[in-house]
């Protein structure tokens, strides 16, 4: 890799919506459309009694531009154009209505505006309004034309263009992320005059159409594909670079890139789990060269109603204080170079049962197992013990051997009796009948019996 790349990136505290990756909506991007000191064009077939006059009154910035497409298609009257002709003209010239985006869910604080007022449902985003969200907030919008955006928590983001083009009819869009992360699906744009793109102070991602991320904060900015295929280059480059789905580009400040593979979706490992205890638990297939891996929570599959996310170095997430109820789970796998891999996604129900337990000594020779249980009124419950040597594996002799199991348990209590010296791991479980995938179990605790 090269030395001069060093991707720090943002504590993530919670990436996005669905991936979609099935979408094959990408269109070629023509480099004009990059390029700052080459602007785009869109070409305009003539009607009888148009005039290059009358064009540049109803849809120029400035009527004087018109002397721009006079001499670029060598139009030799301008109050005379031949029907039946195509007319390049350059974007940059023509006037724009106002578009608007629409905030379509958020969690916890997010603002909106330099006033930084609090985000409601369904507001209506102009151009130009900056868009802050808090530690463990999250919001998704709707822009104009249909694409989803979503930013994550500790993120600002700035519409910094939304434009309607008169004269085409086409969409003039422009994200800028001034700080953390966005994620976006993009509808498919229409006509060679839309213009959809993702900007940091470093760099520029622009599509027609897929799905990706991007990411700045200290360091290079960042851009993962997950469908299509995304140009990134720093801003103004003549010669931006596609980058295809299943990979990342780096712009570094000074403009260059470093592109690699996005790491595989991590597998869930108990995808049929239960979350039913005090704390939600999703337990992750190790993913080679993974340094960290991300987990987020939303109340639907699209991952437009974000609620909770949180990172970690092993292969795991856990969350607390989640309402009962069908929820979606997705993970990815964080690089050491900051990039975050493909997603894998999971539906789970959640219920709100809890379980706890205790150990005392009732007499030198008696203990006693409590616990506690909310949930369905018809579980039993299980305790086991199994002896461990002085690291707190199991013994060797007796390798998973179980000194006590007793099954079909009512009531909050067992007392043992004569249990022989040593030390021992201990659990409770609440069995719900008949489905082994709903038992709910504490963790393993050590405890020495000695007389």
């Amino acid at each position: 890799m090269n030395k001069h790349f060093q991707a720090r990136r943002m504590p993530r505290m919670m990436p996005g919506i669905t991936t979609a990756l099935n979408l094959a909506l990408f269109c070629s991007l023509p480099s004009a459309a990059w390029a700052q000191n080459t602007p785009s064009e869109v070409t305009y077939h003539t009607h009888l009694h148009d005039t290059l006059i009358d064009l540049a009154r109803r849809y120029f910035n400035r009527v004087e531009d018109y002397r721009v497409v006079q001499q670029l298609n060598h139009v030799p009257i301008p109050e005379h154009l031949q029907p039946d002709i195509d007319l390049r003209i350059p974007v940059n010239l023509l006037r724009g209505a106002s578009a608007t985006a629409s905030v379509i869910s958020f969690r916890g604080d997010v603002r909106l505006g330099e006033d930084r007022h609090a985000a409601t449902q369904g507001a209506v985003l102009a151009e130009g309004t900056r868009i802050e969200t808090g530690a463990g907030s999250f919001l998704s919008l709707r822009a104009a034309d249909g694409s989803i955006v979503t930013l994550p928590s500790q993120s600002v983001v700035r519409l910094s263009r939304m434009r309607r083009i008169l004269l085409t009819g086409t969409m003039d869009q422009q994200f800028s992320v001034e700080h953390g992360r966005l994620e976006t699906t993009v509808a498919k744009q229409l006509g060679p005059a839309s213009h959809y793109e993702v900007r940091t102070p470093i760099a520029v991602s622009a599509v027609r159409g897929t799905v990706f991320r991007v990411n700045y904060g200290e360091g290079p900015s960042l851009t993962e594909v997950l469908g299509g295929t995304v140009a990134v280059g720093a801003p103004g480059a003549a010669h931006p670079q596609a980058i295809p789905v299943g990979e990342g580009a780096a712009v570094a400040p000074g403009g260059g890139i470093h592109t690699e593979p996005l790491l595989p979706a991590p597998a869930f490992t108990e995808a049929d789990r239960l979350q039913a205890g005090h704390e939600l638990r999703f337990s992750l297939a190790p993913v080679p060269g993974a340094a960290s891996y991300h987990v987020q929570i939303a109340r639907d599959e699209a991952f437009r109603d974000i609620v909770a996310e949180t990172t970690s170095q092993t292969a795991e997430g856990h969350f607390a204080q989640l309402p009962e109820g069908n929820w979606f789970a997705r993970a990815t796998a964080i690089s050491a170079t900051g990039f975050e891999g493909l997603p894998a996604t999971q539906g789970f129900e959640r219920r709100a049962h809890a379980l706890d337990a205790d150990i005392a000594r009732l007499t030198p020779r008696s203990w006693r197992v409590t616990w506690r249980y909310s949930g369905d009124p018809g579980t039993h419950f299980r305790v086991q013990m199994i002896p461990i040597d002085k690291n707190g594996q199991p013994l060797a002799k007796h390798p998973g051997k179980l000194a006590l199991d007793e099954d079909n348990l009512h009531g909050s209590a067992l007392r043992l009796d004569d249990l022989p010296p040593g030390p021992y791991r201990w659990r409770v479980g609440a069995v719900s009948n008949p489905a082994q995938k709903d038992d709910l179990w504490t963790q393993w605790r050590e405890i020495r019996i000695e007389r």
